[in-house]
């Protein structure tokens, strides 16, 4: 193993077991020595995302056998990955990747003409920034929050700080030029900062793009401006640099939809419920609710497989819920997907999705909410492992 690559850091969780991070120079692998047997096994570090999964080893001992949860590891891996950052060209990248992922979710859509408020695709409705120039002169305008604002960030997005004055400033630099990211970090710094800090750290590392394996397009950020090792003598070395990643890749793109759901829905996700059936409609029609119709989401959309989607309100409550079965055999779950959240929170989730359109999107919101509720968790569970090195704001 030594030949094909290095340790990097290692720590000994107890006489019997060390973790260690072994890297060749693109995306690192998590190194499970047994001390006892002198032996090494590599896995992805996106491994330790399932903190209920269990790790059993032989001991030094005949027939000795012991186990581990992945919480157990926590400490650990938290301690090999500070050293990892500190003793590598990781850094360099990661705040890179940091900068290159600010601009990508402050990403603004134009908006040229009111008649395009009702009739704007999903592409536009994923975005968080409209670059309205809608007014009649289609150089001049403002930049429009596409996501709910709280009181902190009210504050600093006043009218004149997000004016659009120029063609050349209906773009992301221009909303960075007006300085409007760097307010928001300071005004919300666990919406704005953090999240940015902890998904960099997750993309470079190895860990999963939101349940999707991102290794792919990890490797793809570690070589991407590097030029090519020649490994024939007798060919002179390309001068050409590996093409830079993009933006357009599908692990990226999922991801960042899943983020920008995020961090538009963030402060209404403690309202969203989801829990799993064998009979969703049973029930629910035994809890109260009522059946009012069906929309069949394609895969990609909820899940890997396509769902049959069945909406239910509970008018005495104030609840809409959704039972979601999969068409197909799914890994995710067992049974129904039940989503149920206050009539309210959907409908007022629908309006802030629709950027003042004429009618919502129920289609695009559910989707939204649950892609939003599984960053939600992901997020959870990456950060402690990076808050040490990621440069986050306790607040």
């Amino acid at each position: 193993m030594e030949e094909q690559g290095k340790i990097i850091s290692s720590c000994d969780v107890d006489a019997n077991l060390a973790l260690q991070i072994w890297t060749r120079g693109k995306t690192p692998r998590l190194s499970i020595l047994n001390k006892a047997k002198n032996s090494r096994k590599l896995i992805h570090i996106a491994w330790v995302e399932k903190r209920s999964r269990t790790l059993a080893i032989n001991g030094g001992n005949p027939g000795e056998s012991i186990t581990y949860s992945v919480k157990d590891f926590e400490p650990a891996i938290t301690r090999i990955l500070t050293e990892y950052f500190a003793r590598t060209n990781f850094k360099v990248k990661y705040f890179k990747l940091v900068i290159d992922l600010e601009k990508a979710i402050h990403h603004p859509e134009l908006v040229a003409s009111k008649a395009d408020f009702a009739m704007m695709t999903d592409e536009k409705r994923s975005s968080l920034w409209i670059a309205d120039c809608s007014d009649g002169d289609r150089n001049t305008g403002h930049f429009r929050p596409f996501f709910p604002l709280t009181a902190e960030e009210q504050a600093v997005m006043t009218d004149e700080r997000c004016r659009i004055t120029s063609l050349q400033m209906r773009s992301t630099e221009g909303l960075f030029k007006l300085g409007i990211p760097e307010l928001l970090k300071k005004a919300n710094p666990e919406r704005w900062h953090n999240t940015v800090r902890v998904v960099a750290a997750a993309m470079m590392l190895g860990f999963s793009y939101c349940g999707a394996d991102g290794t792919k397009t990890a490797d793809a950020l570690w070589t991407a401006g590097e030029k090519p090792k020649n490994t024939n003598p007798n060919v002179s070395a390309m001068k050409a640099p590996v093409k830079k990643l993009s933006i357009h890749d599908p692990d990226l793109m999922r991801l960042g939809h899943k983020f920008t759901a995020y961090i538009r829905h963030m402060y209404r996700l403690k309202d969203v419920k989801i829990t799993y059936a064998d009979d969703s409609e049973k029930e629910l029609t035994e809890s109260g609710f009522t059946r009012t119709r069906r929309i069949d989401f394609n895969t990609g959309t909820l899940g890997d497989v396509p769902y049959r989607v069945t909406f239910y309100e509970n008018g005495e409550e104030g609840m809409t819920a959704f039972g979601c079965n999969p068409r197909m055999q799914t890994g995710r779950h067992k049974g129904d997907m039940v989503i149920m959240i206050p009539s309210k929170i959907f409908e007022a989730a629908m309006k802030e999705d629709t950027m003042g359109g004429a009618s919502g999107n129920e289609f695009f919101t559910i989707t939204r909410l649950l892609w939003a509720k599984e960053f939600s968790a992901w997020y959870r569970t990456i950060k402690p492992y990076v808050w040490k090195f990621a440069g986050l704001i306790e607040e």
